[in-house]
């Protein structure tokens, strides 16, 4: 059965390899996942650039060699051919379709091409992960798999299950322990004649860029330029922004952007008493006043925030990332609370790295869960964007920070 450990991050099958040449009905199966491809973007309002239309048919050959690679698996045969050449076990490694590692600016389509891919291969065994939930269940299932012979291995078949094709959005390495990891996991895949398809904002070369530890991913760059094939799709054109005006406005989309300086954010804070103070949001929403205040249990720790509404969480730039919060929280808030209200957003500049890599981190969270998500900021948006240059990953998260209305 196919899954995605986007919801509820528990494992199911993977596995498969790349295209090139392919048997009977190859070219039926590749037309119709392209085909599915383009109504999946037709319905979605648009259709393909020469980049992403280019991509398309790279996935569709792809998919058709999966497909019928599945079926030699499963021992069917082809129209005029030999069922005696034909073995129910699983194919040789050599058998694997070959993956393909996709890798291009922010907000142009790479994810959803991912998605609508994975939609349209018509196999049970197939896997979507993201990095951030990926990376938290892997961390939990190696605990879990302490003491054992084989703790890094059983951890990952546990998490992925026997899918034959493993679709991984947003792989990128800025820390060394994960660099380790993801090339085990390249090795693991490889050896088990999984098919990858990564997507990317950075070439190989490009992975954990200091200068400090990317030699610790040296062997990862190799397996993936030496056992994938490397596409880039660049296009001049951020989607995100382009079409930011016509965004179909549901989950994230959904969210804000609003602009409440500091001192008019301190004035609203003391208000009579510690009754609600005035509304900050388009929608009529009332800053929560400090009696609101509460925590959240999580792992052990306890964590300070604003308020909770029913499904609304409420809490400040501060409470949610000066503090040391992870990935971990954030995928398990995304799943406890529709709603994030996000309060004294300041400039990034005005903070130490680690807090700006974690809202980074949380924006990926919140774009992958779709959670509506609503930024009380002490910068207009265009200030804030362009405060943003340069920093880590800050090019993703303003691409995707785009879909908001402001």
């Amino acid at each position: 059965m196919s899954s995605s450990l986007r919801d509820g991050l528990f494992p199911i099958p993977k596995r498969e390899t790349h295209p090139e040449t392919a048997g009977a009905g190859a070219n039926e199966a590749a037309t119709g996942v392209f085909e599915a491809i383009v109504a999946s973007a037709a319905s979605a309002g648009f259709a393909l650039d020469g980049g992403q239309r280019m991509v398309a048919l790279r996935l569709a050959g792809l998919g058709a060699q999966i497909v019928e690679r599945e079926a030699l698996s499963a021992g069917e045969t082809h129209p005029g051919e030999d069922e005696a050449d034909h073995v129910t076990a699983a194919p040789d490694q050599s058998a694997t379709p070959r993956g393909l590692y996709l890798w291009g600016p922010a907000g142009r389509g790479k994810s959803w091409l991912l998605d609508a891919f994975y939609d349209a291969v018509p196999i049970e065994r197939k896997l979507r992960v993201h990095f951030h939930s990926f990376f938290n269940e892997l961390h939990s299932r190696i605990f879990a798999n302490r003491g054992s012979d084989s703790v890094f291995a059983n951890a990952v078949e546990e998490l992925i299950g026997d899918a034959h094709l493993l679709l991984f959005d947003e792989f990128h390495v800025h820390d060394p322990g994960h660099a380790t990891l993801l090339t085990g996991l390249l090795r693991f895949a490889l050896e088990h004649g999984i098919t990858v398809v990564a997507t990317s904002n950075y070439p190989p070369h490009g992975l954990l860029p200091s200068p400090v530890y990317h030699h610790i991913f040296e062997p990862g760059i190799e397996l993936i330029e030496r056992e994938l094939d490397v596409v880039e799709l660049a296009g001049g054109v951020d989607y995100r922004r382009s079409r930011a005006d016509t965004v179909e406005r549901r989950g994230f989309a959904t969210g804000s952007w609003i602009h409440v300086p500091s001192a008019v954010s301190a004035a609203a804070g003391r208000a009579v008493g510690d009754s609600a103070v005035g509304p900050d949001l388009a929608s009529g929403a009332t800053r929560p006043s400090p009696v609101e205040a509460t925590s959240l249990d999580l792992g052990g720790r306890a964590f300070e925030v604003t308020a909770v509404r029913g499904r609304e969480l409420w809490a400040t730039f501060a409470e949610l990332f000066i503090v040391k919060t992870s990935s971990l929280e954030y995928l398990q808030w995304a799943r406890d609370f529709d709603t994030w209200h996000v309060l004294d957003v300041p400039l990034l500049a005005s903070v130490g790295r680690d807090p700006q890599q974690r809202f980074v981190n949380a924006v990926d969270v919140l774009v992958d869960y779709d959670i509506e998500a609503h930024f009380h900021a002490d910068a207009s948006f265009d200030e804030f964007v362009a405060a943003a240059a340069g920093r880590a990953d800050a090019f993703r998260m303003v691409s995707r920070l785009h879909l908001l209305q402001r």
